[in-house]
């Protein structure tokens, strides 16, 4: 934290290591049920909350539930790429296993090497799978994205789709204002410091029954 605060970057990401099921680094946890050698996730997060602490008094701001920047001027230094990417905009991802949402459907690549080069030099698509996405579908699928902001306005979601969130899932939200995690006024809903460290854990609670508890790959 101290060597990035002395390179002063535009932006910090900080991540919370968490492992996926596919490195090497998981298989002894999968396979022999053995505790993660990292950390719980009570420590990582006291470090990364630690790491917005020290950012913020050096004049950072919290961007997402990752990410630390420099304030800007008005309208200057977006991060389009992923606002952009969190309003619905398309994506061709590049590259082995990489995902992309074009024209309401999602698609991943192949995800091994060589059959990823093998389709590129043969000239064919190195596509693995793809799924049209529904209306609703989108509609989850910002909201969780954008979520993880620390603040979305329903306005949005009433003119985009409109549909009255704090209505449609107001189950879903008053359990998390219980929790602590997060609260609105009005149309502005938003998170606590204690639920955006955690934002990634609440948001299956918004998935449709048949998304929840599914593997991405």
């Amino acid at each position: 934290i101290r060597r990035t605060i002395e390179l002063a970057p535009d932006s910090g990401t900080i991540y919370q290591m968490e492992l996926p099921y596919t490195p090497v680094y998981s298989r002894g946890m999968l396979d022999e049920g053995e505790a993660s050698p990292v950390a719980d996730w009570e420590t990582k997060r006291a470090w990364v909350s630690h790491a917005f602490d020290e950012l913020e008094k050096v004049g950072y701001k919290v961007s997402s539930a990752y990410t630390m920047v420099k304030p800007k001027p008005a309208n200057k230094g977006e991060f389009s790429y992923r606002d952009s990417l969190w309003h619905g905009a398309d994506m061709l991802g590049t590259g082995v296993a990489s995902f992309s949402h074009i024209g309401g459907v999602h698609f991943q690549n192949i995800d091994g090497f060589q059959p990823y080069v093998d389709a590129c030099v043969e000239g064919r698509l190195p596509l693995s799978r793809g799924y049209p996405v529904s209306v609703r579908e989108r509609l989850i699928r910002e909201m969780i994205l954008q979520l993880k902001l620390g603040k979305i306005d329903a306005t949005y979601f009433r003119d985009k789709f409109d549909c009255e969130i704090l209505e449609d899932f107001e189950a879903e939200f008053e359990a998390l204002r219980d929790q602590g995690a997060l609260d609105w006024s009005g149309d502005d809903i938003i998170l606590s410091r204690e639920g955006l460290l955690r934002v990634d854990s609440l948001l299956p609670g918004f998935f449709l029954p048949e998304h929840r508890g599914a593997r991405y790959t």
